[in-house]
């Protein structure tokens, strides 16, 4: 590690040293424009830390879904088990060390600013125009589910250029993709449209132990498309629509059996301790009768428009989401047919997701400006688990969200250089769970009220004109959540919000005339009413089932360094970092009582979360004939362990991935061979702690009170790949 901060500096140093090279004054960094505060605004102006990548830097690192985005982002870190999602088939990004075990997220996912609480992973990027990667708490602006961060994508519209472009991928393992786009005018300067089609296919790369039939295969098609509307200056209307269809097999995920177990042997369900050692695929497949994997069918469809009025922008931004997933399972991990088959399952779930804006914003040129405006969610999530065994299904309820919110935002420039701004927002949310069939009489619908006040404050100093420092505190808000399980008394049948706050210093910096980008923020978070998992028994049984509580506080060291440096017309390069020292100050867990003799975890580190992680690319251009480039470019990433539970002991190890491009490119057309993964690197996005059905230990007469022992779920990383992309536009 340190001696690829040497070379980060080494290469700071050569490009400084490149400053009288004849073509340097014709090259500049590209300026990104971002709307993380509702409001259009360089990247280098806004007093937050953003990590943003374009449509052509997408395209040009070869990034096809937020997990790949989160290797070569500072403080952003994604689990990837499979494309239905971890819990509840939602996503699961971490920002910040802020993770979770259980429960929502604590980072969100933004289409077009409309939260987007399913799955993103199979989201058909060809149509990403930008996205933004917002660190810390954005509650204040984003609302709800934004405790650590918000993660945006802005789609693709139309334009009075047209364009009309097919992009093809083929690749080792069966991996093929199509995508065809065309943009244009309907009515130039007036109607514009977006239309985008997409096949996607991948063979996999792993087989079954026990049948040899391929995992990890993954197919999607949909379609997308938008029509955007201007009457005169003062009016926009923007309609956008998509629809997908996934079709996965199961997921390359190994479980490491209780053989493997190598510490606290004598406890109820032993552990490891290290490195997890990914194994073999090894499903029952027969046993789900042919409804293994994911099929999918999602829609969204969203609207936008704006008014300009006397120098007022009056926006209004809603959206739907739908999506209905079927996702059949071996849940044990294990080819043997354990519990008569019982934990082969399919999960049934339909989410359905409304959220509407409409804020009013003061003209942006003058020395005091606001926006106010108010915001309703509603989701419903129904969700059954199905034994194909023929045994009793698992009816969850239908879990409801109702979220209301007024907002606003008031900035004032004290000096032409120095502007203060203050962001406020007041929620209410109304968490609940229907469910008629677990409580046909009585408390069929339990819900519960949450309301919450989320500021965020900020002082940012242009010290020279490309030169800034600024400081915020915010804090943030995730909403609270029920435990649903209808045999759990009332005392601990909802756990309630968890809050922090986060003091951010930070400065941005272009230097060299455009040349040189220098950004930096340290931060600290003080975060408490941590929602945590815990056993609760009972007694007629002897059983035990998991809830969430509010048991916890963390506390939080951050520290992140991002440059991209511009030398010439021939070399290009960029390097970022991030420390994340994220512990528990405290947090009583009778399972740490057991593995330690102390039920006190303070001073652990929080899971799923690397501590360190940095990455660093170069780009060597080689001009040809006929405005033609040639080129070379490497991106490598490096990411610290992160363990799998709070007792700090199995951990996914340190990943380190080389991604290698050379390709040849014009305006209206590249091709590019890429060799992905080079050192075949196989660190798992996780580790998950589990139990081995499969291998049940006598109890004897050990220390031991459960003869189920202790497994690691192990997702199985991408293979080295080699392939090829071709674009071409018209």
């Amino acid at each position: 590690m340190k001696r690829m901060l040497l070379g980060s500096i080494a290469a700071t140093a050569l490009l400084s040293g490149l400053n009288s090279s004849p073509s340097f004054a014709q090259v500049r960094i590209e300026e990104i424009v971002v709307t993380a505060r509702k409001t259009e605004e360089r990247l280098q102006d806004i007093p937050l830390s953003i990590t943003a990548f374009t449509s052509a830097e997408l395209e040009e690192r070869g990034m096809k879904d937020v997990y790949e985005i989160s290797n070569f982002t500072s403080s952003f870190t994604f689990e990837r088990l499979n494309r239905y999602g971890v819990q509840g088939g939602t996503s699961r990004p971490v920002i910040r060390g802020q993770s979770n075990i259980l429960g929502e997220s604590n980072a969100a996912v933004f289409v077009d600013g409309l939260l987007m609480s399913d799955s993103i992973l199979s989201f058909p990027f060809d149509i990403v125009e930008r996205v933004e990667i917002i660190k810390g708490p954005q509650a204040a602006l984003f609302g709800r589910a934004t405790f650590a961060g918000a993660i945006n994508l802005i789609t693709k519209k139309g334009s009075n250029d047209f364009q009309n472009r097919i992009s093809v991928r083929a690749a080792e393992d069966d991996d093929y993709e199509v995508n065809l786009l065309s943009r244009g005018p309907i009515i130039e300067d007036k109607a514009f449209y977006m239309i985008h089609g997409r096949y996607y296919d991948f063979g996999g790369q792993y087989k079954d132990a026990s049948g040899g039939q391929p995992v990890g295969a993954e197919e999607s098609a949909g379609i997308d498309g938008s029509l955007e509307f201007r009457l005169g200056d003062s009016f926009t209307a923007n309609f956008a629509a998509g629809y997908g269809k996934d079709n996965d097999s199961l997921s390359p995920n190994s479980l490491q059996n209780r053989f493997a177990n190598n510490c606290f042997l004598d406890v109820a369900r032993q552990y490891y301790c290290g490195k997890v050692q990914p194994g073999l695929v090894d499903y029952n497949i027969e046993l789900l009768q042919g409804k293994d994997g994911l099929d999918k069918e999602s829609y969204r469809v969203t609207g936008q428009l704006q008014w300009d009025v006397g120098g007022f922008t009056i926006t209004s931004n809603s959206g739907y989401f739908y999506a209905d997933n079927a996702f059949g399972t071996d849940a044990d991990f294990s080819g043997v047919n354990t519990s008569g088959g019982s934990n082969n399952r399919l999960v049934l779930s339909t989410r359905k997701e409304w959220s509407t804006e409409l804020r009013i914003q003061s003209p942006a040129q003058e020395k005091f400006r606001y926006l106010a405006g108010a915001y309703y969610y509603k989701r419903r999530l129904p969700l059954i688990s199905t034994r194909l065994d023929g045994g009793a299904s698992t009816d969850s309820g239908t879990d409801r969200v109702n979220n209301w919110a007024l907002f606003a935002s008031l900035a004032a420039d004290f000096t032409d250089g120095l502007t203060g701004t203050v962001e406020l927002r007041y929620a209410k949310d109304k968490i609940g769970n229907n469910n008629p069939t677990a409580r046909p009489t009585t408390n069929t619908l339990i819900e519960r009220s949450f309301k919450s006040w989320s500021p965020r404050f900020t002082l940012d100093w242009q010290v020279y004109p490309d030169s800034k420092v600024y400081a915020t505190a915010a804090k943030g808000n995730k909403p609270g959540v029920i435990n649903a399980d209808p045999r759990l008394p009332d005392s601990i049948r909802f756990a309630d919000e968890e809050s922090s706050w986060n003091y951010e210093i930070g400065t941005k910096n272009t230097l060299m005339d455009g040349r040189l980008l220098i950004n930096a923020a340290g931060y600290y978070i003080d975060w408490s009413k941590q929602q945590l998992t815990t056993n609760f028994f009972f007694d007629t049984t002897g059983t035990t089932v998991s809830y969430l509580v509010n048991a916890g506080t963390t506390r939080i060291y951050g520290l992140e360094f991002e440059m991209t440096a511009v030398a010439n017309e021939y070399l290009s390069t960029g390097f970022n970092y991030s420390l994340n020292d994220a512990k528990f100050t405290d947090f009583i867990d009778s399972e740490h009582g057991q593995l330690f003799g102390d039920p006190q975890a303070a001073g652990k580190s929080t899971p799923n979360s690397s501590k360190h992680q940095f990455s660093l690319f170069g780009r060597l251009n080689y001009p040809m004939a006929n405005e033609t480039v040639a080129f070379l470019r490497a991106d490598f990433s490096y990411k610290e362990r992160k363990y799998a539970q709070i007792y700090n002991l199995a951990h996914t190890g340190d990943q380190k991935l080389l991604n290698l491009k050379v390709g040849v490119e014009r305006d209206d057309w590249n091709v590019t061979l890429f060799l992905d993964n080079v050192f075949d690197d196989r660190t798992p996005s996780t580790a998950v702690r589990f139990v081995d059905f499969a291998n049940i230990l006598p109890i004897g007469t050990s220390q031991r009170t459960s003869s189920v022992v202790r497994g690691f779920q192990v997702p199985l990383a991408r293979k080295r790949q080699f392939g090829v992309t071709a674009n071409y536009s018209f």
